[in-house]
Order: C-alpha cells, then sequence, then structure tokens
C-alpha cells in the first residue's frame, strides 16, 4: 500500500480540486482520504507537500526509435524521460523501422515495453503497407496484436479514396484514425513556417493551407464514414477553426497540439537560427500561436501532447535546411504548458486536463482520472518550483532542445505507474551524487 500524502489532488475529469490523501492498493486507487486523516498502519508514505497531485500525464504523440533507430532513441531511455516528464502512458507512433504494419511488430513493441520499468506504451498500427498510402494494412491483426490506433505516424494518406475505404476498416475493426493532416505537395521542401520570417531568413516554408486543405478533407470522410477520427499535432489557425465547426456538427473529431507549439513561434527560429526548433509541422506565426492557445482553452483542442521525437547529433549538427525535424520534449512538456499558466492564458486545471483527461477520451482508457477504482497512475509536481534545463542530465538520448540552459516552471517529484512509484525526484539526486563521488 502507498499514500499520497500533503498534496492538493487536481483531476478535472472527477471534480476533486482538494488537498487529500490518495491511497493506493493493488494497482488502484483505494480511497481519497481528509489530509489530516492517519495513514494506515504499514503503508508506504510518499511526501506530496506543496505540490499538486493529478492522474499521470498521458502523451499521444511520443516517437521512441524503436525499432530502428535506438541510436535517436529507445523504449526504455525514452520510458525513463517519460517518468521525469510526468507520463505514464505514451502512445508511440507507427513510423519504426520497420514501420508497424504488421502483428508481429506489435507484438515485439508490446512485449519489449512491457519488460521495462517504464510507463505503459500503447502502440499504434500503420494505416497502409509501409506506411506508402497505396494499400490498407491488416487493421484486425493489428488490433489484435495490441494496436490502440491506426495511423501512418507523421503522414496524411494521400489518395483520398484510399482513406475513405480506410475510414470504413476502422470503423469496423473499431479504433480511431490517426492522421498527422499536411499535404506534401503543398508542404515541398520547406523547412519552416511560410511567413515574413521565413522570407526574411531566405528558408523555404510551410504554408499553413498545406495542413488546412488536409484538415477539411479528413473532417468530410469521417462525417461520410462515421469514423473517429484524430488529427494531431495541429498547428495552425484554420485547423482549429475546422474542428471547432465539426465539433459543433457532430463529426466524431478530436485533435492535440504540442506543446512547444503553444510557446514558440517562428520568430524563434530568427532569434537563434538553431536546428533543435527545426520540428514538424513547423512552428507558425503569432496568430497561430493565439489560435492554438484559444483552441485549448475552450476544449476544441482535446490533448496536448509532447511532440516527443529525438533527433541524434548526425541529424541536428548540420545546415538548418539539412537538419532531421523534431525535439526531445517529453521533458519539458509540463514546463513549457505552465508557462502559459503564468502568462495568465490558461489555467492549470485545463492544462491537466489535457494532460490527462482529453488523451485518455480520444482513446477510451480507464486511465487520466483520480477516483477510486480508476489505476493508479499518478503525478507528483511542485508548479512553482523552476527547473533549469540541462541537455547533459536530460534521460533522453536525444537532447535536442530548444529551452536548453532555461529555467521551466514545474518540478516532477513522483511518477506511479499501476500504483508502482517508478519515479522519485529524491531518488534520483541521491543515484546522481553516488554517480559522481565513483
Amino acid at each position: 500500500m502507498i499514500c499520497v500524502v500533503g498534496g492538493h489532488v487536481l483531476c478535472p475529469a472527477s471534480g476533486v480540486d482538494a488537498p487529500h490523501t490518495v491511497v493506493v492498493e493493488a494497482g488502484r486507487i483505494a480511497a481519497l482520504l481528509p489530509p489530516d486523516a492517519l495513514v494506515p498502519e504499514g503503508a508506504r508514505r510518499v511526501d506530496a507537500s506543496g505540490c499538486v497531485v493529478t492522474a499521470g500525464f498521458i502523451d499521444l504523440h511520443a516517437h521512441l526509435g524503436e525499432p530502428g533507430e535506438e541510436h535517436k532513441e529507445d523504449l526504455e531511455s525514452g520510458g525513463r524521460a517519460g517518468l521525469r516528464g510526468g507520463f505514464t502512458t505514451l502512445v508511440v507512433g507507427s513510423d519504426t523501422r520497420p514501420v508497424n504494419d504488421q502483428r508481429a511488430i506489435t507484438e515485439w513493441i508490446a512485449r519489449r515495453a512491457a519488460a521495462l520499468p517504464g510507463p505503459r506504451v500503447l502502440p499504434v498500427g500503420a494505416l497502409t503497407l509501409r506506411a506508402e498510402g497505396t494499400r490498407l494494412t491488416e487493421m484486425f491483426d493489428l488490433r489484435a496484436a495490441g494496436a490502440v490506433a491506426l495511423g501512418d505516424s507523421g503522414r496524411s494518406v494521400a489518395d483520398p479514396a484510399l482513406l475513405r475505404r480506410a475510414m470504413e476498416y476502422a470503423v469496423a475493426v473499431g479504433l480511431p484514425v490517426f492522421e498527422a493532416p499536411e499535404d506534401a505537395a503543398l508542404a515541398g521542401h520547406g523547412v519552416m513556417h511560410e511567413g515574413e520570417v521565413a522570407t526574411r531568413l531566405g528558408l523555404a516554408g510551410i504554408p499553413a493551407c498545406a495542413e488546412e486543405v488536409v484538415v477539411h478533407r479528413d473532417l468530410v470522410l469521417a462525417a461520410l464514414t462515421g469514423a473517429r477520427l484524430h488529427l494531431g499535432p495541429i498547428s495552425t489557425a484554420g485547423a482549429v477553426a475546422a474542428v471547432r465547426a465539426a465539433k459543433a456538427r457532430g463529426v466524431q473529431v478530436t485533435c492535440a497540439v504540442a506543446a512547444t507549439h503553444l510557446v514558440l513561434t517562428d520568430e524563434a527560429i530568427a532569434q537563434a537560427y538553431s536546428t533543435h526548433l527545426r520540428v514538424r509541422p513547423p512552428l507558425r506565426s503569432r496568430e497561430h500561436v493565439d489560435a492554438l492557445i484559444e483552441g485549448v482553452a475552450d476544449g476544441t483542442i482535446d490533448a496536448i501532447a509532447s511532440g516527443h521525437r529525438p533527433q541524434s547529433a548526425v541529424e541536428k549538427e548540420v545546415e538548418f535546411d539539412l537538419a532531421e525535424p523534431g525535439m526531445s520534449a517529453l521533458e519539458t512538456t509540463l514546463g513549457a504548458c505552465l508557462r502559459l499558466v503564468e502568462a495568465g492564458r490558461v489555467s492549470v486545471a485545463t492544462i491537466v486536463a489535457r494532460l490527462t483527461d482529453g488523451p485518455s477520451r480520444v482513446l477510451g482508457l480507464p486511465q487520466g482520472r483520480i477516483a477510486v477504482g480508476a489505476p493508479a497512475d499518478l503525478v507528483v509536481f511542485e508548479p512553482r518550483a523552476r527547473v533549469r534545463v540541462e541537455p547533459s542530465r536530460m534521460a533522453s538520448r536525444g537532447r535536442n532542445t530548444p529551452f536548453a540552459g532555461q529555467a521551466l516552471p514545474g518540478r516532477v517529484c513522483h511518477t506511479l505507474v499501476a500504483g508502482e512509484l517508478r519515479w522519485s525526484e529524491a531518488s534520483a539526486e541521491d543515484l546522481a551524487l553516488k554517480e559522481e563521488k565513483r
């Protein structure tokens, strides 16, 4: 038995926003006790004094590299990074090498992740073979192997007739379709947002319409087929407006935004000219960022994701337009989100909802809430503390982050998965000191 004591429990899904002692037993939440209640004899105490206790964060868009690109990240290092960032569930993309388009690959990922002491790892199965957009995968096999969604991670299906058929099959299979909305022809060889900054820097741009035309097409097909469509990460004002209107019409659509796209604009590239800012979708202009924040605030955007796609030095220490897109973001997502809170743009409760209950609803997961009987996935964080981002101390193998050297708000102190304490800041500091003495 574990008792999380002294913390302020915040769970928008359950309507809990008050001090409680959370009692964890047999992998589930056994009770929420008054803060002055006696801790059951023999229980292990987890100190949450001065901290917020929420359900564990759920990331719908993480890329961990394994199998095939372990030099960038693997399930073990990515899992450690997730725990440090407060994530207890990672939904990993199908864009592995080989592509996760076969039952055997899905099963291998699930078995490998289950053997590690990290977060839950839920694989997305590819929608088309080799993610080439020409032939559909065996969707029932992928679901039976453990896939929780279907999508060609990082790519949208270019052929609308094939996508329509895929959505019809996905309805029968009972899984949502994940689409990364970008028209490859319109995006061309762009490396950043098409606009005044790209012109000034002489870099090829990716226009907002490359995302928005795919969003509109997919929404029409979702309405036609009755499929559950998830778009993400999105990055444009037009995408937010289209999703908002589609939801009002009753279309089964959800969407996510990467945390970085809520706090950085394309102007950051002009200021730093760092390949760590080369991401896909690209960082957009202020008007788009403001629309994304509004979408988070009003619930149009269901989930905030990390957009974690680490790269090695080989892929990043090159010219900007030759760098591979992506950054290591699991350990900085909470801090980026709390910047919005400090700026008065959204509340802590809204951020927590988009990191927990929102993504849980996208996939129909039992996690994402604090309630008696719910899975004991919990994160304890100190919202007012500030943590300096030091790439050399990150758990992720890909230490490329635009926040290097910055002090971000929010310190994750403890992370519990299925009732097990799998990350504790105090334990990590003790281990680091021992390593230094050696």
